[in-house]
């Protein structure tokens, strides 16, 4: 990985050796990884990164869970880290340092940049927001292939291929009709039990195998990329991106047997919040909101890490200074920058942007991004401080 490992000012950050922040405490682990569209390479230089702190072989990953984009990055740890932790995390970095929208999305230029005018113009310029619909401006054919032919390639996720350490595997999913609900799939050594879904604010579906459709099922956000249908207990059922449920699904992982949990949180959901002034436990409109009866399990402990700075000066640094390289990373979205940057100005249209946006330059600054803000964040530190959350809070 081409990550620089160095401090702000310019000391080297990788320890002298490698060391075990979790001690000798073995309970179950699990990853959450959530959603934030093209982000998701910033995930991989944080995975990357842990390795330097972590022994994996001692304290194995029990349990994974991921939504949206996270959910396809979890959906590659699992089929992969049998191999090594150090090879799943390679996995994702190959996986994010080759996207493009040429090689990820199906389709001529033409066709898909007059479907983007159109969704710009007819939708999200009215009514911003993830609503129902069947129009979509990419068709994600090219990537679902990728991420199939890694899964297939390194044995699949079924509960007998994957290592046998890894206990359960989710995916968070929406299903779409008059109301949303949240849905998640699971592939585990053991189905949750009742008692364990009591409250929960989501469904279960058991499933032996997670595939790349279950992955794009997570990660479908209306307008952008179409629906999913997957058979569900005999039917056919519409899935959406799990992100309009629970973009950060702890509170599953939990219910799943987690008993530490480590979040890597590409939403950038504390810097929207912040900049308009709003509270951190407001929720958008769009999302599914929770029935009265239910209710998060706490995690026992939770470390969280998400990007201390915002992604569209990275992007901006990556490719604005190439007409050619711009153009390029936003692909057939650029009439949405365009429209973003007439009515709010250029700074939020760029991080807006940084959602979207695929380019080998942008991808390589978000890893080392992610790898380099770990090591800053755990190098001095001689335990992973797990954080109690001393409320049960409501969905």
């Amino acid at each position: 990985m081409k990550a620089k490992s160095t401090n702000s000012n310019g000391t080297p950050m990788t320890p002298s050796k490698k060391v075990n922040l979790l001690g000798s405490d073995t309970r179950p682990l699990g990853f959450v990884l959530s959603g934030g569209g093209s982000r998701a390479a910033y995930q991989a230089g944080v995975i990357k990164a842990l390795a330097n702190f972590i022994d994996f072989e001692a304290t194995p990953i029990s349990h994974i869970v991921g939504s949206s984009i996270g959910a396809i990055n979890s959906l590659i740890m699992a089929a992969t880290v049998k191999y090594g932790y150090d090879y799943a995390a390679d996995q994702l970095y190959q996986l994010w340092s080759e996207r493009t929208f040429k090689n990820s999305f199906k389709g001529s230029p033409t066709s898909t940049f007059l479907r983007s005018v159109k969704i710009a113009i007819l939708r999200y310029a009215r009514d911003p927001g993830p609503h129902a619909t069947n129009d979509a401006i990419f068709n994600p054919e090219p990537l679902v292939n990728r991420i199939n032919t890694t899964i297939v390639k390194h044995g699949g996720t079924s509960v007998e291929s994957r290592g046998p350490h890894l206990k359960a595997v989710g995916v968070m999913t929406t299903i779409e009709g008059k109301e949303r609900k949240p849905l998640m799939f699971v592939s585990s050594h053991e189905r949750l039990s009742g008692d364990m879904m009591l409250g929960a604010s989501f469904e279960v579906c058991h499933v032996n195998e997670l595939t790349a459709q279950h992955g794009f099922a997570s990660a479908a956000l209306p307008s952008v990329l179409p629906p999913v249908s997957l058979d569900v207990d005999g039917g056919t059922v519409r899935f959406v991106d799990g992100g309009i449920s629970q973009n950060v699904p702890v509170d599953p992982i939990v219910r799943m047997g987690a008993e530490r949990v480590l979040v890597i949180d590409i939403s950038g959901r504390q810097w929207w919040l912040d900049r308009y002034g709003e509270s951190h436990d407001k929720r958008p409109d769009w999302e599914v909101p929770a029935a009265l009866k239910t209710f998060c399990i706490r995690p026992p402990e939770t470390f969280v890490l998400r990007n201390q700075k915002p992604f569209g000066p990275l992007l901006k640094e990556a490719v604005g200074k190439s007409t050619r390289d711009f153009i390029s990373a936003l692909g057939a979205t650029w009439p949405v920058y365009t429209l973003i940057k007439n009515r709010l100005g250029t700074e939020l249209a760029y991080e807006v942007m940084s959602y979207v946006a695929l380019h080998p330059a942008y991808s390589e600054a978000l890893m080392e991004l992610g790898y380099n803000e770990t090591m800053d964040a755990l190098n001095q530190k001689s335990e992973i401080e797990f954080e109690p959350i001393l409320e049960t809070a409501a969905v």
